[in-house]
C-alpha cells in the first residue's frame, strides 16, 4: 500500500467543493478571513518583492560559500524573511547539513532509512502518530488529503524519531512542529535532522518540553512570571488579581513556540527569530504579546481575558484597510511591526538584566 499504514484506516478526502481560496502561505481561508487575508499585489509591490528576494538570494549564496552567516543577514531576518526563501534560511539556521553529517559519521550513512525500518517493527508510537497526523494542518493545501505525500513524510519523520529518541518517543503536539518544518524544508530526511536539532541543540532545547512530565514547562512559567513582574508590572498585577495563571494561556506558547496561537504571518516571523536567536525568543515573545495588548488586558475580567487570549490566532493586522476589518473585533487588530519592535526591546531588556533563560534551564 502507498498509504502511511493501511491498517490504521482508509484514505479519505476533505470536501473541497467550497470556494477554497488560500492565503499566501497555502492555508485555506474561512469566509470571514477572505476579505482580510486575501492579498492582491500590484506591479510595484511585485517588483519590490523581486528585488528583495534577489538581495536575499545573494546573501544565502554567500552563506553557503563561506559557511558563515553574512553580517547583514541577522538584521534582515529581524525585518522579515521572504516566504519564498524561508526554507533555505531555516535549513541554514538549523544547521541541518552539519547535524546530518555528524550523525552519519556516528551511526553510518543510511541511519535515517534504518530508523524508519526499525520503527515499523519496534516503535509503540505508530498508532498515536498516525491519528495525530490525520488531524494536523488539514487546512493547508499540502496536508488537505489523507495519506498525501506530505502526510506520509510527516508520519515517517515522527516514527523514525520515536526510535531515535526513545526517552521522548512521541508526544502529542510534535506533529504540528514537524508539519510546519516540512512546509518549508520539504525533504523528509532533512526535516528529520531539523527535528533532531530543535530537540537537542542547546539553542532550542525543545526535548524537555516533550519528555514525560514536560520538565521544562514549569521553569519557563516561573521565568515568565518573574519577567512579567519586572517589565510589565501593571499587567502582572491585574493577572494576579484575576488569578489568571500562565498555565491557562502560555502552555502552547512555550511547548509549540506559538504554533496555532498566532496568525501565519506573525507566527512565521517569530519562528524565523526563534531559529536565529534561540529559546530566549519564546519567553521574550510571551512578554511582548502582553505588552502589545496591555490596554485590552487591563480592561478585561477573567472571562473576557480568556476569550481574548484564545482568539489571538485570528488577529488581523491593522495595516489592512479598516473597511476590510469588519469581521475582526478592534481588540484583535494589531500592528505586526509594533509586536516585533516590542519583542526586540523585551529581548534586549532580558539580556541586560541577565534574565535570558530560566536559571535552571541547563541543556
Amino acid at each position: 500500500s502507498s498509504g502511511i499504514n493501511a491498517e490504521y484506516g482508509t484514505p479519505e478526502e476533505l470536501d473541497l467543493s467550497l470556494d477554497c481560496r488560500k492565503d499566501e502561505y497555502g492555508f485555506f481561508l474561512t469566509e470571514s478571513e477572505k476579505p482580510i487575508l486575501m492579498k492582491v499585489h500590484n506591479q510595484e509591490q511585485l517588483k519590490n518583492r523581486q528585488k528583495k528576494e534577489e538581495k536575499w538570494s545573494e546573501m544565502i549564496k554567500q552563506w553557503h560559500e563561506s559557511n558563515q552567516m553574512p553580517v547583514k543577514l541577522k538584521a534582515r531576518i529581524w525585518k522579515g524573511c521572504p516566504n519564498s526563501l524561508r526554507g533555505q534560511v531555516w535549513h541554514l539556521l538549523l544547521k541541518v547539513h552539519q547535524t546530518k553529517t555528524s550523525n552519519r559519521h556516528q551511526y553510518g550513512p543510511n541511519v535515517y532509512e534504518r530508523l524508519k525500518t526499525e520503527a515499523r517493527s519496534e516503535s509503540s508510537c505508530l498508532e498515536p502518530i498516525d491519528l495525530d497526523v490525520a488531524r494536523t494542518l488539514r487546512n493547508h493545501e499540502l496536508f488537505k488529503l489523507r495519506y498525501s505525500v506530505m502526510q506520509q513524510r510527516l508520519f515517517y519523520v515522527l516514527s523514525a524519531y520515536s526510535v531515535y529518541n526513545k526517552e521522548v518517543g512521541y508526544t502529542s503536539g510534535m506533529t504540528f512542529i514537524v508539519g510546519h518544518i516540512l512546509l518549508y524544508l520539504h525533504e523528509e530526511e532533512d526535516t528529520f535532522w531539523a527535528l533532531v536539532a530543535l530537540m537537542h541543540d542547546e539553542r532550542y532545547q525543545m526535548n524537555g518540553f516533550f519528555l514525560p512530565g514536560r520538565p521544562k514547562c514549569f521553569p519557563c512559567f516561573d521565568h515568565h512570571m518573574d519577567l512579567r513582574e519586572k517589565l510589565i508590572p501593571s499587567v502582572h498585577k491585574h493577572l494576579k488579581e484575576l488569578d489568571y495563571e500562565p498555565t491557562l494561556y502560555a502552555f502552547e506558547w512555550f511547548t509549540l513556540c506559538y504554533i496555532g496561537k498566532l496568525p501565519s504571518s506573525l507566527l512565521l516571523r517569530v519562528w524565523d527569530l526563534f531559529l536565529l536567536e534561540g529559546r530566549e525568543i519564546t519567553t521574550a515573545m510571551s512578554i511582548a504579546l502582553l505588552k502589545t495588548f496591555r490596554k485590552t488586558i487591563l480592561k478585561s475580567n477573567f472571562e473576557q481575558l480568556h476569550d481574548f487570549m484564545s482568539q489571538l490566532s485570528i488577529c488581523s493586522r491593522s495595516s489592512t484597510s479598516s473597511s476590510n476589518n469588519h469581521n475582526i473585533p478592534r481588540t484583535l487588530q494589531y500592528d505586526e511591526e509594533k509586536i516585533i519592535k516590542n519583542l526586540s526591546e523585551v529581548l534586549s531588556d532580558m539580556r541586560c538584566r541577565g534574565m535570558s533563560l530560566p536559571s535552571d534551564f541547563a541543556s
